[in-house]
């Protein structure tokens, strides 16, 4: 079954410690570990309805209208038990059809409470308190031995027992592949199925998965559905077993190919991955490297970080192994690991840095209740400190929206994106944006768009932002590491994180969530910079392989969809005029290898200078202004500052939007 983990020979004291202390936070405080800044959203990230019930959630902002919705009026899928409050503390239990398993497995059923009572009341399922409120909702995930498959739910003087699993007879699976894969097994209920020992995770389509190369364990005797997976490069394989009583079911799979970056020098990475971040497990770098060799991901950055109070998680994994790889890249069929910091203000927007030496002083800030309760220093500050110590800063998951207005950054408040990204990036202070996030590609399109307008370099890259300590969501949160990737053209080198930056550094990147797009304009590819002269003519083609894609678009500056196909193959001669660039994107819809959907990638751009002039749109300069007013408004009504310096600390921020504004209207007066 070991697959990466032989990477991950001793860990520090200190690490070892850390993670001493977060199993005895898990035990003394259950799935959120105590952690008092847990959004209330995470709270629901069991439920298996999740989904619909945030997207109804999302239209109506009625979280327990939403879950009532989500659940309709008939009976519940399988897993899931619905009870019900009423008045005078009476309880009604509607159940779907009961989950099957062998005597002594644990099967988590998810106990939804609704309350139509008109005062707030307290349900106890399986000894666990639930508080309700009056017309609210409530959860409990319960573990249940389908051997004693009743669940006791008392309210008050009412009892009810739920029924939800029904006990089958075992039979026993056996997986296999060459190389370490992510395996799916689910039984005719939905049920998910692994080896113990494993962690278990849904992704978000809330199916089960696991990963390793082979493992054999116990299942309900009956049909079972095996899907396998090993990232974007293979094709995603589904395969029917029927497991007969006291048998053995075999399951092996060969992996088949939909691209090969590789071979031509591009290898693909995820910098934005939390290991421990509260959850149901506590997890350890050998779980971590498990599951990159699963993905057949290159490169992954595990980065400390806080969740909203003052603890940082795995700190100290960054403190005792900065300024080298957790595992090295050249094993058989392994990938680089390497620590990270994400440095988290939730007004001003999240940083991190690849190729980190040394660790900042300041780790986070804005978060009440904590050593730095203040919106102070800017993020121009905390990109400076990473810099200095050899990262790459680069502003995380940068739009919730499509961005189809300015002014829908800057608002509500506090949402973590990437609000001080205009001003820092043209201060010269960023390297890099996620284009490919946990949020919005839309949107992060329109804002890089917008700054390559200014003649500002920064290159793309991919964080999937996944905590790899959740069983379930909240949406792509439990997803594996590597549903999104940057791939970076190590230029011959060998695979190591220093290339791997350096890369990133050059531009030499494409951006992907399940296709792979190619570029090629006058024989150079992304990070390339060309200097022509107006009248001249570049040849530019344009690839995209994989499913899902309905359009393969050229983009250039200002906003320019230079040429477009609804096939796989542009080929297309762009005249020169002035300063531009260029960049190859796929757009589509659903794909079964897509778990961040719609289907989208993007390639770097090819810059062309004229006359050793930059690209530069007026038009794009002045929304990064508007952006910028935005900004100073939005830190003045809503910052945290220090009562005793707020006008220093205001002034420093409005210091760096100030700074900005004059390399904006530099652009903006040409």
């Amino acid at each position: 079954m070991c697959c990466g983990e032989d990477a991950v020979l001793g860990l520090p004291a200190p690490v070892l410690e850390a993670l001493a202390g977060y199993r005895r936070m898990r035990d003394a405080h259950g799935w959120g570990w105590g952690e008092d800044a847990l959004p209330d959203l995470f709270r629901w990230a069991r439920f298996s309805l999740l989904g619909p019930a945030f997207d109804a959630a999302a239209a109506t902002g009625d979280w327990p209208a939403a879950v009532r919705a989500a659940l309709g009026d008939g009976d519940p899928p399988a897993g899931v038990a619905v009870v019900t409050t009423g008045p005078g503390e009476e309880l009604t239990v509607r159940t779907g059809p009961p989950r099957p398993g062998p005597a002594g497995a644990s099967l988590p059923i998810d106990v939804v409470v609704l309350s139509d009572a008109r005062e707030d009341q307290t349900v106890s399922v399986a000894g666990t308190a639930v508080a309700v409120p009056a017309g609210g909702v409530g959860l409990a995930v319960v573990d249940v031995d389908p051997a004693a498959p009743a669940v006791p739910v008392t309210c008050g003087a009412a009892r009810a027992d739920v029924v939800a699993v029904r006990e089958a007879p075992v039979a026993r699976l056996r997986v296999s592949a060459p190389a370490c894969a992510r395996w799916s097994v689910t039984d005719a209920t939905g049920g998910g199925w692994g080896p113990p020992g494993l962690p278990a995770k849904w992704d978000v389509m809330h199916r089960p998965y696991w990963h390793a190369r082979e493992a054999e364990f116990d299942v309900p005797a009956g049909p079972l559905e095996v899907v396998v997976a090993r990232g974007l490069e293979y094709r995603r394989t589904t395969l029917p077993v029927d497991a007969a009583p006291g048998g053995t079911a075999e399951v092996s799979w060969e992996p088949q190919r939909r691209f090969d970056p590789a071979a031509a020098g591009w290898y693909g990475g995820d910098l934005h991955v939390h290991l421990n971040y509260s959850g149901d497990a506590v997890l350890e770098p050998a779980d971590a490297a498990r599951m990159q060799a699963g993905e057949g991901l290159h490169l992954v950055q595990l980065v400390a970080g806080n969740l909203g109070g003052a603890l940082v998680y795995d700190r100290e994994l960054l403190e005792t192994t900065a300024g080298t790889e957790l595992w090295p890249g050249d094993r058989a069929g392994g990938g680089v690991g390497v620590a990270g910091l994400e440095y988290r203000n939730g007004l001003l927007g999240h940083v991190h840095a690849l190729g980190l030496a040394g660790v900042p002083d300041v780790l986070h800030s804005g978060d009440e209740g904590t050593g730095t309760p203040w919106d102070w220093p800017p993020n121009a500050a905390a990109c400076a400190a990473l810099r200095d110590r050899g990262g790459l800063a680069t502003y995380a998951h940068p739009v919730y929206s499509a961005l189809t207005d300015v002014g829908q950054l800057y608002a509500p408040a506090r949402t973590v994106e990437a609000r001080e990204l205009v001003a820092d990036a043209a201060l010269g202070l960023v390297d890099a944006v996620e284009v490919v996030s946990c949020f919005d590609d839309r949107g992060a399109v329109v804002l890089w768009h917008r700054l390559l307008d200014c003649g500002l370099r920064l290159a793309a890259v991919a964080g999937t932002d996944v905590f790899l300590s959740f069983a379930h969501g909240p949406g792509v949160a439990s997803n594996p590491p590597g549903w999104g990737r940057v791939y970076a053209h190590l230029g011959g080198e060998r695979l190591t994180a220093a290339a791997f930056r350096s890369a990133v550094a050059a531009g030499r990147t494409v951006v992907t969530n399940g296709p792979w797009p190619t570029l090629d304009v006058d024989g150079a590819g992304p990070g390339a910079v060309l200097d022509r002269s107006p009248g001249d003519r570049l040849a530019v083609r344009a690839t995209v392989t994989g499913g899902g894609v309905d359009r393969l678009v050229l983009h250039g500056a200002g906003g320019a969809v230079l040429a477009e196909t609804g096939g796989a193959d542009l080929e297309v001669e762009v005249p020169v005029e002035a300063g531009t660039w260029l960049a190859a994107a796929a757009y589509g819809g659903d794909d079964e290898h897509t778990l961040g959907a719609p289907v989208f990638a993007h390639t770097g751009p090819v810059f062309v200078d004229v006359g050793g002039r930059r690209v530069a749109v007026p038009a794009s300069a002045r929304w990064c202004l508007a952006a910028l007013d935005a900004l100073e408004a939005l830190v003045t009504a809503e910052g945290r500052f220090d009562p005793a310096h707020r006008e220093e600390q205001l002034g420093a921020l409005v210091d760096v939007v100030e700074r900005a504004r004059a390399v904006y209207r530099q652009v903006a007066d040409r």
